[in-house]
């Protein structure tokens, strides 16, 4: 790490933080707010942790934004003055600092910054770093961790990214449009200019996003990385051409069958395993299946196999919220 660039990245950080909170224009404090994600990003990078910055970067600076700029579009611009408010901004500022003293109490039963005899880095950690690649032929150690040694973790966690799309599109979806529509006018796209470049760009994401899904047990990258920037490049469609063009590619019904057929993926994979008289996701036992693999290998298949179901329950995901939040849940017209 270098001191001058994490002190710079620190003071940018909460001057970010500051002005995101105190901007009363949104739209302002959204974008100031995508910053503060990008600064993130440079961080998890000082750090080593790429991975993290990946997904900081997609989700964080990227799909985060526009989902926020999606609510704001169907609401208000300009946070409006209030009676009482600043006894509410006491009241938070009061439950904050609070909630920051026991948090802060806690850090005092952690592990010191880089103690090599804590727990931690004595026993999993050791493990993980050694035995990956001769468990699972994949270099990268991140990977193997999320997708093979804790995999109930992740699986679980794509079904977290599943319930969240369900819980939106169940709240926000609507059939009937209110007497009094407070939606702004939608203005369609019609610049050639932006069409052109996203018909450009479009094919070059999606590629990109295949490779990370692909490559992400040698380099950073994995099915969740992959699948924001697939979502990505399907909300691109969507902003610079209409709903009507989105919706031709993948409508409503298929958003909500291939996001469910991505966490069929991933568990389908461990009852495969189980079936195979292995434990569930145990994907070792795969290699009785596939033609010319060992157990390493199959493992190392298997992992592939997974990603790609995350990566389907994610880009669908994204790209079902961006549709109700922008169009309000009627799916008739967005941004």
């Amino acid at each position: 790490m270098i001191f001058g660039l994490d002190a710079l990245s620190l003071v940018l950080i909460l001057i970010c933080a500051i002005l995101a909170l105190y901007i009363k224009d949104l739209m302002g404090s959204v974008i100031v707010f995508g910053a503060y994600s990008f600064l993130m990003c440079v961080v998890w990078t000082c750090n080593a942790a790429v991975d993290v910055a990946f997904t900081e970067a997609a989700v964080g600076a990227g799909v985060g934004t526009v989902f926020l700029v999606s609510t704001i579009y169907n609401t208000r611009r300009v946070d409006t003055y209030r009676k009482n408010r600043v006894l509410k901004q006491l009241f938070m500022f009061l439950v904050v600092c609070v909630v920051g003293s026991i948090l802060l109490k806690t850090i005092t039963d952690l592990p010191h910054w880089g103690d090599a005899q804590a727990p931690a880095n004595t026993h999993v950690s050791a493990y993980f770093l050694e035995n990956s690649i001769a468990d699972t032929h994949v270099p990268n150690v991140v990977t193997s961790v999320l997708a093979d040694y804790r995999g109930f973790d992740t699986m679980f966690e794509t079904c977290v990214v599943f319930v969240a799309f369900i819980a939106i599109f169940a709240l926000l979806r609507t059939r009937k449009i209110p007497a009094k529509d407070l939606t702004p006018p939608h203005t369609p796209v019609d610049s050639l200019i932006i069409k052109v470049a996203s018909h450009l760009m479009i094919p070059f994401m999606q590629l990109f996003a295949l490779y990370v899904v692909a490559h992400g047990h040698y380099s950073p990258g994995g099915g969740f990385q992959g699948g924001v920037i697939l979502g990505a490049s399907l909300i691109l469609l969507a902003i610079s051409y209409d709903f009507e063009r989105a919706l031709e590619y993948l409508n409503e019904k298929k958003i909500i069958l291939f996001v469910a057929l991505g966490v069929l993926i991933y568990a389908g994979i461990g009852v495969i395993c189980f079936f195979l008289g292995g434990n569930f996701l145990d994907y070792s036992v795969l290699s009785k299946i596939l033609p010319a693999t060992d157990t390493i290998m199959a493992r190392s298949h298997a992992m592939l196999g997974v990603e790609v179901g995350v990566a389907l329950t994610v880009m669908v995901s994204m790209y079902g919220i961006y549709l109700c939040l922008s169009s309000n849940g009627r799916m008739d017209k967005g941004i």
